[in-house]
């Protein structure tokens, strides 16, 4: 990973010296407006920090000058979830949807969209906000200035503000980067592995997960945080045989059936780490085995070179409509193997919803915890191969896999648990918002493993343009040092 580390060493200096050059501009809304622009670079082009000081404090800077008459009284038990974008599809409006759904009925929720522009608004969303005697506003905003005021005012209704917004949206930072604003800030923490803003603003961090818990206090050293997780509305889907569910698809019954479901980056070889070389070592180890790997295009010479050295053995399909087909391949399988180096969520839950084992290799960016203190989870590769053959060919222990990770679910992640979570949460929430100094932190900001394949999988031309963009970025610094003296 050496050069793709020296690429993100150059994106970590590039960064560094524009917040400074920034920091220095006298007009203070260029210097914003370039700071959100620089926000979004360090979402996508990984530089090795999680957050940024020096970055935050112009916004909070900003956030002083700038007045909007607010109420100093609230009403009680409201709750005012904040998104930057709502949307129909994926799981972060899901969690939006299930908070207010499972809140208790003397609890008043409403939504604030700061920039939902084309996208329309969930059906869900509009029910359960509705349902809870809430408010759903959507702000129409093209400028920071006016959607951060908006923001402040609407929400100083409120007893509680909870922030589900996306990692480079300043809006909140301005908002309520002022102690002007009383109200206190939960922020959520959906997008916990990348880099984000809104440390300074934080009052309590609802956190998804242990590995997420490590990067708030290592890297981004918060200690207000408590474990939230996420809801999961664990139903049972209709099963049918195996062997009926393999001979609809036209797969031989008598092969033991491997599935593992991602889009192509997440199985794309980092460095050393390979998994077209596991699922050889799987071949190797097992006889009588069918692999098939959903996402991937199969015209991809990496999958079509499987094809050909496994005789046929290892095979992608492509991308399966999620509600046509994809689980005909779910209920067919006898394992489901997470993807890797970047494992996935929804397709775990999807699995064990349909009785199907899972097993789970380390990676850099963590998983859920249920699986992870479960015998799902394998540390090593030599642990994964062995739990591969005790699936495959014993009965009680792929029986008591199942068992123990679906115990995990309901602990963790049943709506019921998850609503006795939320009240805690609640309970520890300072009642009062205050501003953090962070000025004077020296943030972490170390290279490693993790920032390597974020900046891989965010960072899509990363390995076309590696070289090309080094010298890019600097040219960029130079016309902007020679702009901002005209």
């Amino acid at each position: 990973m050496f050069i793709e580390k020296i690429v993100i060493k150059q994106q970590q200096k590039f960064f560094e010296y524009m917040i400074n050059e920034i920091a220095n501009i006298k007009d203070i809304d260029l210097r914003v407006k370039l700071a959100a622009k620089l926000a979004y670079f360090a979402v996508y082009n990984h530089t090795g920090y999680y957050y940024s000081a020096k970055l935050e404090k112009i916004f909070t800077d900003y956030a002083e000058t700038i007045n909007v008459k607010i109420n100093n009284s609230f009403n009680p038990n409201t709750f005012l979830h904040v998104l930057t974008k709502a949307f129909v599809f994926g799981g972060h409006t899901r969690v939006v949807e299930k908070w207010i759904e499972q809140a208790p009925d003397s609890q008043i929720h409403s939504v604030i969209c700061l920039n939902q522009q084309e996208f329309e608004i969930p059906d869900r969303l509009k029910k359960a906000v509705e349902d809870k005697k809430g408010k759903l506003f959507i702000l129409e905003c093209s400028n920071l200035k006016d959607r951060a005021l908006k923001l402040r005012k609407i929400a100083s209704d409120f007893e509680y503000i909870i922030l589900h917004i996306h990692m480079e949206d300043s809006t909140a930072l301005v908002a309520f980067g002022t102690e002007t604003f009383k109200r206190p800030v939960i922020f959520f923490n959906h997008a916990d592995h990348m880099f984000w803003l809104g440390k300074s603003i934080i009052d309590i961090l609802a956190v998804l997960r242990e590995y997420s818990d490590n990067i708030t206090t290592c890297k981004r050293q918060i200690s207000d945080s408590f474990m939230l997780g996420v809801p999961i509305d664990f139903k049972h889907k209709p099963l049918i045989d195996k062997q009926q569910a393999k001979r609809n698809l036209k797969i031989d019954v008598n092969k033991k059936l491997i599935i593992s479901v991602g889009n192509a980056s997440k199985f794309h070889p980092i460095g050393r780490k390979n998994f077209l070389k596991i699922l050889s070592n799987i071949i190797n180890e097992n006889d009588n085995i069918q692999i098939i790997i959903i996402g991937p295009d199969k015209k991809d010479k990496l999958w079509k070179k499987a094809y050909v050295k496994s005789k046929g053995i290892i095979s992608t399909i492509g991308e399966i409509d999620y509600n046509n087909g994809y689980f005909d391949y779910i209920n067919a399988a006898d394992l489901v193997i997470d993807s890797w180096p970047i494992g996935g969520g929804t397709v775990m839950l999807d699995a064990i919803n349909f009785n199907t084992p899972v097993l789970s290799l380390k990676n850099p960016l963590g998983q859920f915890d249920y699986l992870t203190i479960s015998c799902a989870y394998c540390k090593t590769e030599d642990e994964l191969y062995k739990k591969i053959k005790l699936v495959l060919n014993n009965e009680k222990f792929k029986e008591d896999l199942l068992n123990e990770v679906k115990t995990n679910l309901d602990k963790e992640h049943s709506l019921k648990n998850w609503r006795k979570k939320i009240e805690t949460l609640v309970q520890m929430t300072p009642k009062i918002h205050t501003v953090k100094n962070i000025s004077n932190e020296k943030e972490n900001k170390d290279i490693d493993e993790a920032s390597v394949i974020l900046n891989y999988v965010y960072n899509k031309d990363f390995w076309l343009k590696a070289l090309f963009k080094i010298n890019l970025y600097y040219l960029k610094y130079f016309i902007f040092k020679l702009l901002n003296k005209l």
